[in-house]
């Protein structure tokens, strides 16, 4: 019944939002990839409506033939995704979450505290989405007002605000937004592309000059940010802080993946494979 309701969602949330076009670089090859936006009201409108109709079902009465229909369906699907030695057939093939964008540095000044601003800029992108605030670009003076807010929350809730750890961005995101943050050490793809598909963004600390974003300033920060907001089946999509231009950017799973690390008093490159999984 529970794989029943998954797909009820699945096939709710499938023409739900708009097409967004975006790009990213591999190599010299420029690649475009269209996936639906999904807000996070669209989620919670698609489970009420699969509440809705397994409350008015006699489960007794149709669930063997429940059973029945999904067996067939899922002896036709091809293509079953493997990852990391786990197999998925529940998964959407991609999935998009419309989440709100600013640059960490919102009026493109770098300086003090914007260039390490990206744990704060994270935070309120999701903070956004979980609010109901509409995709694309938030206002400048909104975001830059709202991530020195932030800034100076830290400092006198943590003493800090240059370079927070994974557990820190949860302590400052539980006692400033109050939505639920927790750190996951070691997640799989799947686990990732599995909070997604659940409407719950995923933020991931990174070592930011392995990632190969052509649009960073030189090498790239030492240690950074984002939010990963969607999927495809090689790629994550993701609002990159680190850039004006980082808006639904693609990175390749395997590069992100790789680029994982927590702060690790500045050596995030051998930090801990650890990311932040966020709720409502």
């Amino acid at each position: 019944m529970f794989k029943f309701a998954g797909k009820l969602i699945g096939l709710a949330l499938t023409g739900i939002g708009i097409y967004v076009v975006f790009q990213f670089w591999q190599g010299e090859e420029q690649v475009v990839i269209e996936v639906p936006e999904v807000s996070f009201e669209d989620v919670v409108e698609a489970t009420e409506t699969v509440v809705d109709v397994v409350d008015d079902i006699d489960v007794e009465e149709v669930v063997d033939a429940v059973e029945e229909v999904i067996d067939v369906i899922e002896g036709f699907e091809e293509g079953v995704e493997e990852t990391n030695g786990e197999e998925s057939d529940e998964l959407p093939a991609q999935f998009n979450l419309a989440i709100p964008f600013t640059s960490q540095a919102p009026h493109a000044d770098w300086a003090l505290p914007y260039q390490e601003a990206c744990e704060e800029a994270s935070a309120y992108m999701v903070a956004g989405y979980y609010l109901g605030m509409p995709s694309g670009q938030i206002d400048a003076d909104e975001a830059d007002a709202e991530i020195l807010d932030i800034v100076q929350f830290e400092k006198d809730f943590l003493g800090i605000y240059l370079d927070t750890t994974a557990l820190e961005t949860v302590n400052f995101i539980d006692a400033f937004y109050q939505y639920g943050a927790q750190v996951v050490v070691d997640p799989t793809v799947e686990q990732i592309k599995v909070e997604i598909a659940a409407g719950r963004p995923v933020i991931i600390p990174a070592a930011g000059q392995l990632l190969g974003n052509p649009f960073f300033s030189g090498d790239g920060p030492l240690y950074h940010m984002m939010v990963i907001k969607g999927y495809t089946e090689n790629a994550f999509i993701v609002n990159d802080p680190g850039t004006y231009r980082g808006e639904n950017f693609v990175y390749d799973i395997d590069v992100l993946m790789n680029a994982m690390g927590d702060w690790n008093n500045g050596d995030p490159v051998n930090g801990a494979k650890t990311v932040i999984f966020t709720a409502p």
